[in-house]
């Protein structure tokens, strides 16, 4: 397994549709895929959720919204971070995302909820008794700033840079 610092960089190195692609990975690996998608909301449906809020407040003005690739690249990054059962599930995650081999991923799930279906300890989405959606992240001490860009990417995602 590489290190921590070449993980990292192996990472950040990936491309849009290859870091996607491991993201998916890892969340089928935690066995999170059948949750992720019996989900019953998407990306919209959050992104409605958010506005409502004050959540977008958060975010760094004039950001330009993150990409699928840069949210799925900060929460590999995060998730790698935790442990080292999980940094060498985003090691072969990433492995499996850059070989070259001819294969058909059958995950066509948005990373919004890939992302929040792997974060679950982080982020909770409830519909109240109105129909209403709400989202809401759990607030702990961020030492590792690696799950602010998480946070960050993905309010991003939600808001559309704004």
């Amino acid at each position: 397994m590489p290190s921590q610092g070449q993980l990292e960089l192996d990472v950040r190195a990936l491309s849009e549709d290859s870091a996607v692609r491991a993201l998916a990975v890892v969340v089928e690996e935690r066995g999170l895929l059948a949750e992720a998608s019996r989900c019953p909301w998407d990306g919209a449906e959050l992104s409605r959720a958010v506005a409502a809020g004050d959540l977008a407040a958060y975010l760094p003005p004039g950001r330009p919204e993150a990409t699928d690739g840069e949210l799925a690249r900060a929460a590999l990054e995060y998730v790698a971070s935790l442990d080292e059962d999980m940094a060498s599930t985003v090691a072969e995650a990433v492995e499996y995302a850059r070989s070259p081999m001819e294969r058909v991923d059958p995950v066509s799930l948005s990373v919004i909820v890939l992302v929040v279906v792997l974060l679950q300890t982080e982020v909770a989405v409830k519909r109240d008794t109105r129909g209403r959606w709400s989202f809401t992240l759990h607030k702990r001490a961020m030492r590792d700033a690696a799950l602010g860009r998480v946070f960050t990417a993905l309010l991003s995602r939600l808001t559309g840079g704004k």
